[in-house]
């Protein structure tokens, strides 16, 4: 089923300012390298471009992909705190694992490869559901978490098991012990041949009758932040040249929809669904697209991202 949004747009990109994507690029290339350099890059968004914490109002836009998660979990089950969620890439602020408590999950496991949540980023999110909770929510948080007691926090108080720094190819868990497995705009910044390793180990902690979803915004990042270019501008680029512009702190992987169902069936799941939305035609004429992409027809090139629903096949 392919879903067509004005604009090819459907995640917002929680930006307020404009950034020439090149002084991006060169930006990210400074923090990847730098000592400290996660810390540099927070200071960066939280002083000069002011872009943490973020926007998040109304809830109803801005989480749309996770009340989207939540609210299909509640077709298929109605209470859902017994489930056991872990949702890969919890991110700056956890804003998706908070939706999720919201919706009455008792246990979730937040993970992500680097620690970037912290306990400003997170309060700020606690004190925006307060005020803005998302549509036919449960409940919503009440208390606040401190960064010297922040794990334990997170634990008590919501439910919440934070691992960061993490290997998502070799969790330790329980094999067939994850009931609920969610990432949100995570698999495009993965390696293919990690993403690959991350989906074997999927299918080994899934339950039997458990489910994934997964949403994967396939634009160009660096246009989320530069009007000058449209979501499309990283496919001018070669492989080798893509690399000198794509630092890991920052990195997009640049696969398309049939890249990811591949990955999934060779890991042993089925795709169940597969919801995408679509850019401009015009936008992608203004992009000399690079040869090493002609394996894509051009409907699978104009795709800007896509809503995977997965079972264990």
């Amino acid at each position: 089923m392919l879903s067509i949004y004005p604009g090819g747009q459907i995640l917002p990109s929680h930006r307020n300012v404009s950034v020439p994507w090149q002084a991006k690029a060169l930006a990210f290339q400074i923090f990847d390298k730098a000592p400290f350099g996660e810390r540099l890059y927070y200071y960066f968004q939280n002083k000069v471009t002011k872009t943490l914490p973020r926007a998040l109002s109304p809830t109803s836009k801005t989480g749309s992909a996770q009340i989207s998660h939540a609210k299909l979990l509640a077709t298929r089950q109605k209470d859902l705190s017994g489930l056991s969620l872990l949702e890969i890439g919890a991110g700056w602020d956890l804003y998706a694992n908070l939706i999720y408590y919201c919706y009455g999950i008792d246990h979730q496991i937040a993970v992500d490869i680097r620690r970037w949540a912290r306990a400003e980023t997170v309060n700020s999110v606690i004190c925006h559901l307060q005020k803005d909770p998302p549509p036919d929510c449960i409940r919503v948080p009440q208390t606040l978490v401190c960064d010297e007691n922040f794990e334990a926090d997170l634990n008590n108080n919501y439910g919440i098991d934070y691992y960061a720094p993490f290997d998502a190819t070799s969790t330790g868990f329980a094999t067939g012990s994850i009931d609920v497995i969610f990432t949100t705009s995570v698999l495009e910044h993965v390696p293919a041949e990690v993403c690959a390793a991350i989906f074997r180990e999927f299918r080994r902690i899934i339950s039997p009758g458990g489910i994934m979803r997964h949403t994967i915004d396939y634009s160009d990042h660096y246009s989320h932040a530069d009007p000058s270019i449209t979501a499309y501008n990283y496919l001018r680029f070669s492989e080798a040249a893509w690399r000198l512009l794509n630092p890991s702190i920052h990195y997009q992987n640049r696969l398309r929809t049939p890249d990811f169902v591949n990955i999934c069936q060779h890991a042993g799941f089925k795709v169940a669904a597969c919801d995408e939305w679509i850019g401009l035609e015009e936008d992608l004429a203004k992009v000399n697209v690079h040869r090493s992409f002609a394996r894509y027809s051009r409907e699978e090139l104009m795709a800007l991202g896509a809503h995977f629903l997965i079972m264990p096949d």
